[in-house]
């Protein structure tokens, strides 16, 4: 590695060749009147995005990372044509008025495509101002060479395996998957649950697996690699995706890729409507979506699994067909024809 004084040092003699330039010294005073900063931090940041007036396309992750890129633009430094993708929570920082103020100038000139994951996502990003024609929803991809199952069967009488995959926040709504396997353990039903994933809401979990009773059901495995999370799923049988609407934050989540991770396994996956997640199913071929945080549907919907082999059967072998929708070869493919298309 670089010692931090000959790296320094290194900066200071490629800033000095930058400085040389007499457009680049321009713009540098120009940039420092604009944005009030010392003359050489000023160079240094129209150094880092040199290299953009010579690129044909421009792609930003996170909206929220655009300000300096939209400060460059407006004095001129730069002239880009930019796709700007949002991934969930940058769509929900600015109200249309604070949006149009900060971005509007550098939307209208300079970004000619725009990509979110979802059409839920989609929805957030019009609310905000964004023309619906930049919009292109480009889902997220997976990798088929991790998960890839074989179609499974489910038999009547013997222990179901339920699964949920997600940290241990509000958002992730596990506390309705406890409410499903209490109502399936009232029923009669012999199923194990399993809850991967860690966070500030296990003690709430905890108690409230203690309060319904059901502690002999479920189990709490902390976080996980990959490749467990794949053990996991090749040893279960249906997919709880119980995401819901965050009363904190005030959002939900944007996509939801373990659901296509866990159909590409051959679970079928049963969730809410909330969010991005009905995007990533089938209803009814190769999973479910009730209504958000309504677990008595939710339960209504594993018993009809559970109780009908054959058509388990069936959505195993469809969601494994649908999964290679979201391949991450399909998913690159779209954004190389999209480069092309403005390049």
């Amino acid at each position: 590695p670089i010692k931090p004084k000959k790296k320094i040092f290194a900066q200071f003699i490629q800033l000095s060749s930058f400085l040389l330039n007499p457009r680049n010294v321009y713009f540098t005073f120009k940039y420092r009147a604009y944005k009030p900063k010392g003359f050489l931090k000023c160079a240094f940041i129209l150094k880092q995005y040199e290299h953009v007036g010579y690129r044909q396309v421009f792609h930003i992750h996170f909206n929220n990372s655009l300000q300096t890129l939209v400060d460059i633009a407006k004095i001129g430094y730069i002239n880009p044509s930019v796709i700007i993708t949002f991934h969930g929570y940058d769509a929900f920082l600015e109200t249309e008025e604070s949006f149009q103020s900060k971005y509007g100038f550098f939307y209208k000139k300079y970004v000619k495509a725009v990509t979110v994951n979802s059409n839920y996502l989609k929805k957030a990003v019009l609310n905000i101002g964004v023309k619906e024609q930049l919009i292109r929803v480009v889902p997220i991809g997976f990798d088929t060479a991790i998960f890839s199952g074989t179609p499974k069967t489910i038999i009547k009488n013997q222990q179901v395996e339920i699964v949920t995959v997600g940290r241990l926040v509000q958002l992730k709504g596990h506390l309705y998957g406890l409410k499903v396997i209490k109502r399936l353990k009232d029923k009669g039903y012999k199923v194990h649950y399993t809850i991967i994933g860690e966070g500030p809401e296990r003690t709430n979990l905890e108690n409230g697996i203690k309060s319904l009773g059901i502690e002999e059901y479920v189990t709490f495995t902390g976080v996980a690699s990959q490749e467990h999370v794949k053990s996991f799923m090749e040893k279960s049988h249906i997919f709880l995706m119980t995401s819901t609407f965050d009363d904190v934050s005030k959002r939900r989540e944007a996509f939801g890729l373990v659901s296509v991770e866990a159909q590409a396994m051959g679970l079928p996956v049963i969730g809410f409507k909330s969010g991005g997640f009905p995007d990533t199913i089938v209803e009814g071929k190769t999973g479910f979506a009730v209504e958000d945080r309504n677990y008595k549907d939710l339960t209504e919907k594993t018993l009809q699994l559970i109780e009908n082999p054959l058509l388990y059967q069936a959505m195993s072998k469809a969601a494994i067909d649908h999964s290679t929708v979201f391949d991450q070869r399909n998913t690159t493919q779209k954004y190389l024809d999209l480069y092309e298309e403005l390049a």
